[in-house]
């Protein structure tokens, strides 16, 4: 697993501060965002419709294309606006390859592996490993009732606050390979 790296530095290169400014507004709010290889795509609803917005993160300068009359020009802030929400929040981006765990090298890989996995995809790996849910909930001191809703929340796509750390346990207990009886 490879995410590419951008900074807002590499983006103040490709556009001015005022630019930079302005798409704030716009941060989070993409539709459809998907990575390809180091090609950043994503939709937003601008002045005058739907644009489609994308970034090539990997050439110096960015190489963008979007809809609006803008980017026919000069770099726009919905181009901005997606590097911004790549840089702020890169789990809300569809990777074009399943994640592997055990490649995963760097802070933002482990962070986007943990946004974007299902915590009742890694609960179940764990019981191959012979840990239930009531082991579980004990070794995290909650209840088996609240573990069992803190799931079912995120299979929702609600986020609890209790669902990262629950996560990285788990992860750990797999890395380590622990078995319970």
């Amino acid at each position: 697993m490879q995410l590419f790296k951008l900074t807002e530095d590499q983006l103040r290169n490709s556009a001015t501060s005022l630019i930079i400014q302005r798409a704030e507004n716009y941060i989070g709010k993409f539709t459809d965002c998907k990575i390809e290889g180091p090609v950043l795509k994503g939709k937003i609803k601008g002045n005058h419709g739907i644009y489609d917005v994308e970034l090539k993160i990997d050439s110096d300068p960015i190489a963008y294309k979007c809809g609006c009359e803008t980017a026919k020009t000069s770099f726009c802030k919905h181009a901005a606006a997606l590097g911004l929400t790549y840089i702020y929040t890169p789990w809300v981006f569809e990777l074009d390859h399943t994640p592997d765990r055990e490649k995963i090298s760097s802070f933002e890989e482990l962070q986007y592996y943990v946004k974007t996995s299902k915590l009742k995809n890694i609960i179940d790996e764990l019981r191959g490993c012979c840990i239930t849910v009531a082991q579980l909930s004990d070794i995290l001191g909650i209840s088996g009732q609240q573990l069992l809703s803190i799931i079912k929340d995120d299979q929702n796509g609600k986020h609890h606050i209790l669902t990262d750390p629950i996560k990285l346990s788990c992860m750990y207990l797999l890395e380590k390979k622990m078995q319970f009886k």
